[in-house]
Formats: structure tokens, sequence, C-alpha cells
């Protein structure tokens, strides 16, 4: 068997590491035709978002998919994506995004890029606290000395401004997915645990907030009042940032601040009632946040709250009731869906209930599905792709099925792993700056050398005083890895010892030289052997093929034994 050497084996586990994913990717699409993962947009059973993918096609768009990093999107261009930004959908995330993910997905939506986040247990809040980092910071900024203030209407932030005081600042410090099970025994289909949405109205029962701004009854438009049917949803809550009461400070400028997580509506539309007791220090006022109402979408009823004992909520399902630990009851309904509109165009669109857009609730041809005819999900979805779509004909939708829970055995799997894996190395701090030294250390071997090789030239080896000229050019030879010419100065010398003994007449073949030393040395030497080696040995030297130096030491052993013998 051939020797493999340790050039072979790095070649080797190069090209497993590189035929890998796409290997076992091509042979799971083989074997497991069918895809089940929650919210693919690959998987057509009831689970899935195939429905809600054919609506964007049916409406001009180009479908893309991201199965590796949302680091990707940092390298996309307008022309790639049909001359603008284009729009990223997340559906249902398991896998957990890194902060540069996360940085690169806030960046694409201040850039223009519309995204919508769909999640129910929190793994969005990775792209979210990114997002509240930046709300953080301007929570702290004086907006009226920035020009926000006193302007009589509606900011650029989305601030009412025209009965503001002074000192205006931004009251939201961050947004977050509850993570929580909202449960609602005021309006669901089968179980609490299946509660139905209804777009904000006035003339709903209960609420005391204003009407919807316009953008809100674009996603509503056409609804019938059957609501949008979810399953296992969470809620969207802000963090509030307001005057500490326990501060009584009477100069505003000196006024303290603190915050408080709230579900999204809730604080601004009872602020009266719900911080009663607050006493404001004179001449600072609580900030104006009925904005915050005019960008959610879709709410529970009054008769909602957040479970926090999940397990035993979906054990006994037809038995459950808040208890004093939890939200309850709010004034106006929990929020599940909002939106947020950048200055260039881009958006974040929160939801906090991805199963709104499965093909159960969407798929209205389907007979199995009865609840997708009797509920405005499909109405719903229409919207979210007709605003998604206004203004970008033919734009890329891209669908995040990297960071789905991907079976093992489901193609996108090891993709995934991989694109990550290749991420991580080249995109991530820690490791991208020790990536070129690593590479350039592991690939010395294969790197050649930029000397060349010059003429051995008489003054040069009159330099060596003390060595024969044998010995330099066999130095010479070694240094420059001509190792077919060094094999073949060994050889002649080899053939120069044998012409002294034996005194042939005729040219010294391999055959020639084996018979030599067979009649005198038989039992030192095997006569197959001596031609199989001194064979290969002329065919390198008159090739001069290029040798390794394993091989060539091979060959040097073997000559040396043999001169040793005959010496």
């Amino acid at each position: 068997m051939a020797e493999i050497n340790k050039t072979t084996s790095a070649f080797i586990i190069l090209a497993i590491f590189i035929s890998y994913p796409f290997a076992s990717a091509s042979l799971f699409g083989f074997l497991f035709t069918n895809n089940s993962t929650n919210f693919s947009i690959y998987n057509t059973g009831w689970n899935g978002a195939s429905t809600f993918k054919d609506r964007f096609i049916e409406d001009g768009a180009q479908i893309s998919t991201i199965v590796g990093s949302s680091n990707v999107l940092n390298r996309l261009n307008q022309s790639e994506l049909g001359g603008n930004q284009g729009s990223l959908i997340i559906l249902g995330p398991s896998v957990h995004y890194d902060p540069t993910e996360s940085l690169a997905i806030l960046m694409y939506a201040i850039n223009g890029g519309r995204v919508i986040i769909a999640d129910d247990f929190g793994t969005g809040n990775d792209i979210l606290s990114v997002l509240s980092i930046f709300l953080g910071f301007i929570s702290e900024v004086n907006l009226t000395s920035m020009g926000f203030g006193d302007s009589g209407g509606i900011s650029p932030l989305g601030l009412n401004t025209s009965t503001a005081s002074q000192n205006i600042t931004f009251p939201i410090a961050g947004i977050a997915f509850n993570g929580s099970l909202l449960a609602d025994q005021g309006s669901y289909d089968d179980t609490p645990l299946t509660p139905i949405f209804h777009a904000p109205s006035t003339s709903q029962e209960g609420t005391t907030y204003k009407m919807p701004a316009p953008w809100v009854t674009d996603f509503t438009v056409g609804l019938s009042g059957n609501g949008v049917i979810g399953n296992f949803a969470s809620i969207i809550t802000m963090k509030v940032r307001y005057p500490d009461p326990d501060k009584n400070e009477t100069d505003p400028d000196a006024a303290e601040y603190i915050t408080k997580w709230v579900p999204m509506g809730e604080f601004p539309a009872s602020a009266a009632s719900a911080y009663e007791n607050l006493e404001l220090p004179p001449g600072v006022e609580l900030p104006d946040m009925s904005f915050s109402l005019q960008i959610a979408v879709l709410y529970s009823s009054t008769q909602a709250w957040l479970e926090s004992d999940i397990s035993a909520a979906k054990a006994n399902v037809n038995n459950i009731a808040p208890n004093q630990t939890e939200w309850a009851n709010p004034n106006v309904g929990f929020p599940v869906f909002v939106y947020f509109p950048f200055p260039l165009g881009g958006q974040i669109i929160l939801c906090s209930d991805p199963s709104i857009f499965i093909n159960q609730y969407l798929d209205t041809e389907n007979e199995k599905y009865p609840n997708a005819s009797r509920y405005d999900n499909s109405a719903f979805a229409d919207n979210v792709v007709r605003i998604m779509m206004n203004e970008r004909p033919g734009q890329t939708i891209i669908f995040d099925e990297g960071h789905l829970a991907n079976s093992p055995f489901s193609p996108i799997f090891p993709l995934s792993l991989y694109l990550k894996f290749l991420n991580m190395i080249t995109m991530f701090p820690l490791f991208a700056i020790f990536l070129v030294p690593i590479t350039l250390i592991l690939s010395r071997k294969f790197i050649p050398r930029k000397t060349q090789a010059k003429p051995l030239l008489l003054t040069r080896v009159e330099r060596y005083y003390g060595r024969s000229f044998f010995a330099v050019k066999m130095r010479w030879f070694l240094e420059y890895r001509q190792y077919s010419r060094g094999l073949e100065l060994i050889f002649r010398r080899l053939k120069r010892n044998i012409i002294k003994r034996y005194s042939p007449e005729e040219d010294l073949t391999p055959d020639i030289i084996a018979t030599y030393l067979i009649n005198e040395f038989p039992e030192t030497f095997s006569f197959k052997n001596l031609m199989e080696n001194f064979s290969l040995i002329e065919t390198i030297i008159e090739s001069r093929s290029l040798i390794t130096e394993e091989e060539f030491l091979d060959h040097y052993f073997f000559l040396k034994n043999v001169g040793s013998v005959i010496s």
C-alpha cells in the first residue's frame, strides 16, 4: 500500500471539510423529502410558512434565504436586491444571534431595509437588545436642544411635542419580547392559549386609547372583525423612562429619571390611573407616550394575562387563571404587533406570535384548516405583504432559515453549521484577528520559496576550503531542493566505483549492475530488488522528475547501502 505523506493528508482533510456540508445536504435532501421545520418556507405542512412565501411571489417578489449567518446582509448591494435594500423576514427563530448578526440586522433596517421579526419566546431579543442600546442612548438626550421641542406637532421620533414641556426626552428606552405565554379568557378560539387578536378601535369595549394612526389602518384594512388567531403567543414590552417621584427637584433640568418595563401601550394609555400617586416635581411633566399606541396594530382583549407557568398552562388549558404576580387585565389589551419606521425608508415590524403566518391559518383553500376561513389571518397576511412590497416592485424578500429549529437530518442543518463556522472565524472579532497569522503558519509548507537557484561557479566552490567538489555540489542541490540532480550525482559516483571494481566491457544498465552484485554478494542482495530500485532511479534521473525529500532519502540510503557493501 502506498504511503500517504503529510501533504496528501492535509489535502484530504481539507477536501472532507469543504465537501461534507454539501454532500450531507444532498444526501439528507434525497432521503428526507418532507421538511417539517416550524415556520420554514420549505415546509408545506400545517406548521410551515410556504403559503406566506407564496403570497410574496404572487406579488412579484424574488425569494432568497439565509442559511448561515445574518452578517451576509452587510455584503448585499442594491443591484442584488432589485434596486433597493429588500426585506428580511424572521419567523420563529430558535438559534441565538451573536452580537455581530444583531448589529447587521439593525444596520440593514436603518439603511432602508424592511424587517419583520416574529418571535414568541425571546430569541428575537438578541436583535432587540442592540436596538434597545440605541433607544437607551436617545432617551438620555434632551430633544429640545436638538430642535425637536415646541414644534407644535409630531417630531421625527413620533413624540407629541405640541403640549410637552421645554425639556423633552424620548420616553422609550428599550423594546423586548416578553417571552411569557399569553392567555386570553375574553377572546379565544378553542382554549385561552389560542387567543384572537383585534385591531384597536374606539368602539371596542373597555378601550381608552385613541383612534389608530393611518399606517395602522393599512395593516388592518379589510379585516372582517373576526380577529386574527394565534397560538402560544407572547407580548411586546417597552422600557419606559419617566421622572423619579422620590427626587423632589424644583429645577426641571435637574430632574432624575427611572425606568420600568411595562406592556407596550399599557403605560401611556392609562398613565394617570396607573401612576396617580406619582407626584412630579414642579416644572416636570410626564412624557407624552400616546404615539406608542399609534404604532401598535393588534391587541389581545382586556381579559388577557401573561401566564408564568407555561408547562402547567399547556397541561391544563381549560383550567387556568391569572395570579397576583402575573400581568393581567390590561386597560387596553396587550399588543402583539407593532411597527417602527426609520427615516431612510427602513422599518422594523415586531410580532410576538409567528403562528399568525403558518399554513394552518393562511391556506383558505385547504379543507383540513377550517380556521383559515373563519378568521382574518389570510387578509392580515395580505396586508403585510402589500405594505412590505409598497413602492418596491420586484424586490428581494429574504427569509432567515438558518436560525430555525432545523432537525439534524434537515438538508439546511449541515450547511447552516458550516457557514456559521466560516462566519465566526472570519467576522467575529475575537477569532478574526488570529485567522491571518494562523493561516500563514499552517500554509508555510505549501508556499513556494522566493529564493531561486543560482549557478554553481568555480569561485563559489573555492570558498568551501577543505571540502570536495562532490560535497559542495551535493549541498547546493539539496539547498535548492534539486533532489533528482542530487540523486544523479550519487548514482554516478556508485557507477564509478563499480567500474573500478569489475572493469565491465559494456554499458552499466540496471540489469548489468544487478548481475555483477548478485554474482559476488548472493546472500546480501536480491536481483529483483536491485533491478526495481536501479530502474526507478534511472527513470527519475533521465526525466528530471520532481521528487520529495522523503523519496530522495529512500533512494539515498539504498545507494549508500550498496556502496558500503562493495567498498
